[in-house]
């Protein structure tokens, strides 16, 4: 009995059959006797059959669009299986997780095509026309027999009925898959642009070395305990890159010294690379926490003609509006910066430590839709920042940190990298480490495969490996390990399929994320997934507004 998505391809291919054995009847005149115009009315009546058949692919193909992204279907999937019923892809069970909305729909779909199944059924075993039984291979008495049994259904109110009951269940089909259609479909944007990534990653390689020109020399900065840089970890799409790039950085302090104006252990710093300079009066929206100041309140007014002497007495000294000027690397590629400031800021606000992700993995407040925005923000930062000195290959969650505020309360909403700059024994404690053991080709998407994993479950993943079934006694995670666990998570199937595909590596038989069409595999197989489930979790339209 056929069940799940077999049943659309069981109605796919009976229509044609029963079509076509019609139309061939209509067709062949002079064979037998048309009595009082039986042939005119079964041309009417393959008509009304032919728009049903034509409604009930439409809806077919949009239904198929509609669950694309959860089913794994690509734009190629869809058209194969339309043109073939008998696909082995009609066959396959559907993924679909108890809580997603969208599977009363298409369990109350497919029951809609069982309905429309037992009516051309009907039909069939009224008309006696069947796959493999075409008239034109009947010889002259079995055609006329069969003549005979058609036109006593046509005289018959029972073909009315079934084709009217037909129409109806396309109706509602048509309305269903309409109501479920969403924004932006699986392939929708199979060739989305990501070229805005090398750029990104250029600037953040400039911004490193800008950071420890003036940073790590103490001709430059005296300061004996150096420097923490946070880098906030923002989602890049390449319609927002276009609209303009620039980087937020998080300096805290170890304690609060007295001649900060205002006294806080903390500054945002914004800082933009000149070459892609706008200058624009765009406000820029942080709907999250109110860390972030509102750029709108800064003035935008050029200042890139003098170069700061010392970006730490910047920092350090009262805050000013505007740009204040330019830091240059030894290639004299250029960045102007401003430090953002609040007009009006809470007590739980003047002092800011950061906890790290591993720290936070069971933290209650960690919520669903909190970790689907991380995972995203992860996913495309490893496209803007791998091989560079913010993001190496290998890192973990020990790596990600989040501000933690003096009332306890940390902002899940704004990862952060940190780096240190200035002190060795900063610097060195501040390296990145990984326990990864045979990590593959490309070790950047197998650490974020492994994070990923770490978020839905809550737990790290060697606590996950000492509850498993693992032999080794090695201490390191291995591919193999990582896989099963991944394989038995109970997630969204996204999601699912993006953590096995970051561990088990993609298609496409490449090692970097340098060579464009790796970049465009990992966007449309990992980025954009993960894209999708964010927006159906924040139920927003534009991935946008989720992020």
């Amino acid at each position: 009995m056929a069940s799940g998505l077999e049943v659309v391809g069981l109605a796919l291919a009976v229509f044609p059959i029963l079509v076509e054995g019609l139309k061939f009847y209509a067709d062949k005149k002079g064979r037998v006797r048309d009595f009082i115009h039986y042939r005119h009315l079964l041309k009417r009546i393959v008509r009304d059959l032919s728009r049903e058949q034509i409604s009930f692919q439409n809806s077919s193909q949009l239904f198929l669009e509609n669950i694309s992204m959860h089913y794994g279907l690509s734009s190629n999937d869809i058209q194969e299986m339309m043109q073939n019923p008998q696909d082995a892809r009609w066959r396959k069970g559907i993924p679909f997780q108890s809580d997603y909305l969208i599977e009363k729909s298409v369990a109350i779909y497919l029951e809609t095509v069982e309905d429309m199944n037992e009516v051309l059924i009907k039909i069939q075993d009224t008309v006696g026309i069947r796959e493999g039984a075409h008239p034109a291979l009947l010889d002259k008495s079995t055609f006329r027999r069969q003549w005979s049994k058609i036109t006593l259904f046509l005289g018959e109110e029972d073909i009315k009925k079934h084709l009217e009951r037909a129409r109806g269940l396309n109706t509602f089909l048509s309305q269903l898959t309409e109501q479920n259609k969403p924004t932006s479909l699986a392939d929708s944007v199979l060739q989305r642009s990501t070229l805005h990534y090398e750029r990104i990653r250029r600037h953040a390689t400039e911004l490193f070395e800008i950071f420890q020109a003036n940073l790590s020399t103490s001709v430059i900065c005296k300061c004996v305990l150096g420097h923490t840089v946070n880098m906030k970890l923002e989602f890049r799409s390449a319609r927002i890159t276009a609209k303009r790039l620039f980087f937020r950085t998080l300096f805290t302090f170890d304690r609060a010294e007295p001649n900060l104006t205002p006294p806080y252990n903390w500054r945002e710093v914004e800082i933009e690379p000149l070459l892609s300079a706008r200058l624009c009066h765009e406000t820029i929206s942080h709907k999250a926490v109110n860390l972030f100041a509102d750029s709108s309140t800064v003035q935008t007014a050029d200042s890139t003609s003098s170069e700061l002497p010392n970006i730490c007495t910047v920092i350090k000294g009262p805050i000013q509006s505007g740009w204040l000027g330019y830091l240059a690397n030894s290639q004299g590629c250029r960045h102007r910066i401003r430090v953002l400031a609040l007009d009006q800021i809470s007590a739980a606000l003047e002092t800011i430590q950061t906890i790290s992700l591993a720290a936070v993995l069971d933290h209650r407040e960690f919520r669903l839709v909190h970790r689907y925005r991380l995972g995203l923000k992860l996913a495309s930062s490893v496209m803007q920042l791998h091989t560079t000195q913010w993001l190496p290959d290998y890192w973990n969650k020990s790596d990600i940190s989040f501000p933690c505020f003096s009332d306890g309360k940390i902002d899940f909403n704004n990862p952060l990298i940190k780096r240190g700059f200035g002190s060795e024994e900063k610097q060195n404690s501040m390296a990145f480490t990984s326990g990864l053991s045979n990590c593959g080709s490309v070790p950047c998407l197998f650490s974020l495969g492994v994070v990923l994993l770490e978020l839905i479950e809550r737990q790290s993943i060697e606590t996950m490996k000492n509850n498993s079934y693992d032999d080794s006694n090695t201490g390191q995670v291995t591919v193999e390990l990582t896989k099963r666990l991944a394989n038995s998570t109970d997630c969204s199937p996204n999601y699912k399929k993006v953590m096995k595909r970051c561990i088990g590596g993609l298609d496409a038989a490449f090692e970097s994320l340098e060579d464009g069409d790796f970049r465009d595999e990992v966007e449309q197989k990992i980025i954009l997934p993960l894209e999708e489930d964010l927006k159906f979790y924040c139920d927003k339209g534009y991935i946008e507004d989720c992020v």
